[in-house]
Order: C-alpha cells, then sequence, then structure tokens
C-alpha cells in the first residue's frame, strides 16, 4: 500500500474547501473534489473513505487554524479589553474567509458519531476558558464588574457565529469593537447601574 502525504491530504482538504464554499453538501461529490485537486478516485478514497470522514477532517483542520488565529492575535493584543477585541476579531475573521464551516458544523453534528466532534468541542472549550480568564483579568484591574460571566461569554462567543451567518451581507467597519462594547454595556453591572457603556479605555491601558 502507497504511503499517504501529509501534503497530499492537505492539498484535498484545501480543494474540498472552497467547493464546499460554494456548494452544499449533498451537492459536493467525492469525484468533483478529486477532479479539482487533480487526483484519482481512489487516490481520495485512500485519504478518505467518504465524504464523512472527508468533513471532519475538515472540521479538524479549520479547529488547528482557527486556534492558531487566536494565538497570533492574542499575542499583539495587550490589556484585557485588547485580548477580548483580539478574540473576537480571530473568530470573525476565520470564520468569515471560511464560510463552509458552519454547513460543515451542522452536518457533522448530525452525524452525531462518538468522538467526531473532538476537536471542534475542544477549540469551543478553549476559547471559553480563555474569554473567561481575560475577562476575570479585566474584573481584577477594574475595569469592569461581570459578576457571573459565563453566561454573557457563552452569548457572546455564540453570537458571533449568528451575526456573520443571519447578520447584514456588508460588514461595517470596526466591527469587533462594536461587539465588545455591546458585550461590556449588556454584562458589566458597573456600566447597567450607570445607565451608560463602559468607558472607552485604549488598547494597553489596564
Amino acid at each position: 500500500m502507497r504511503t499517504k502525504r501529509p501534503e497530499q491530504a492537505d492539498k484535498i482538504l484545501c480543494v474540498a474547501a472552497r467547493l464546499f464554499a460554494t456548494h452544499r453538501f449533498h451537492e459536493a461529490r467525492m469525484e468533483d473534489i478529486a477532479a479539482a485537486a487533480e487526483v484519482g478516485k481512489g487516490t481520495l478514497y485512500r485519504y478518505f473513505k467518504d465524504k464523512e470522514e472527508l468533513y471532519l477532517a475538515l472540521l479538524d483542520r479549520a479547529a488547528e487554524g482557527l486556534l492558531r488565529r487566536i494565538d497570533e492575535e492574542l499575542a499583539d493584543a495587550d490589556g484585557p479589553r485588547g485580548k477580548l477585541e483580539a478574540m473576537i476579531r480571530a473568530i470573525l475573521d476565520f470564520l468569515s474567509a471560511n464560510p463552509y464551516l458552519f454547513d460543515v458544523a451542522t452536518h457533522a453534528e448530525a452525524l452525531a458519531r462518538p468522538g467526531s466532534l473532538a476537536s471542534w468541542k475542544k477549540l469551543r472549550e478553549t476559547n471559553t476558558r480563555r474569554t473567561l480568564d481575560i475577562v476575570e483579568e479585566g474584573r481584577q484591574a477594574g475595569l469592569w464588574d461581570i459578576p457571573d460571566p459565563e453566561t454573557p461569554v457563552l452569548m457572546l462567543l455564540g453570537g458571533l457565529r449568528a451575526v456573520l451567518r443571519f447578520g447584514s451581507s456588508t460588514r461595517p467597519a470596526e466591527l469587533a469593537p462594536r461587539i465588545l462594547e455591546d458585550f461590556l454595556h449588556g454584562a458589566d453591572r458597573k456600566a447597567a447601574a450607570c445607565g451608560k457603556r463602559p468607558r472607552a479605555l485604549e488598547v494597553g491601558q489596564g
């Protein structure tokens, strides 16, 4: 049996991602993917036994890619506010560049194969934990007062997908900071008590 090459698998997944971006699951055929990747059907099935397995491989690849993107954005962020904005921006930009992930994730969830969404679940847990840690960092620094942040953080992260999928097709400028302001205004007890948005801090302050 010929050895599977990681670069070949990655090439197939790149092509499949582009194809799924313009075709629904039932419309994109394995032979179409093979033709676009310039490989024989036999080669394609040697790497991925069926379309479902290819879908799950795409999710694994996307989860790794999004985590890397967030790491890169956070590395350049300063202060709790800057880090929250970096998280939001990284997720928005990645999902905008990979719109096929909405349908892929929905279909994978419907498959309900044991362990099929392990990488996606790990991604959600990691993003939630990171965001909660940043919110707590800001609370300790006195930037905001969010006593029970888990629910608003889950709403924030889950809402980003809704913003892209159901919001206006034209993304407004500076969407990430606008979403952050709305999040803080709704969750911050200090802002709610005063009836105003939290003060806009410069990135790096705090």
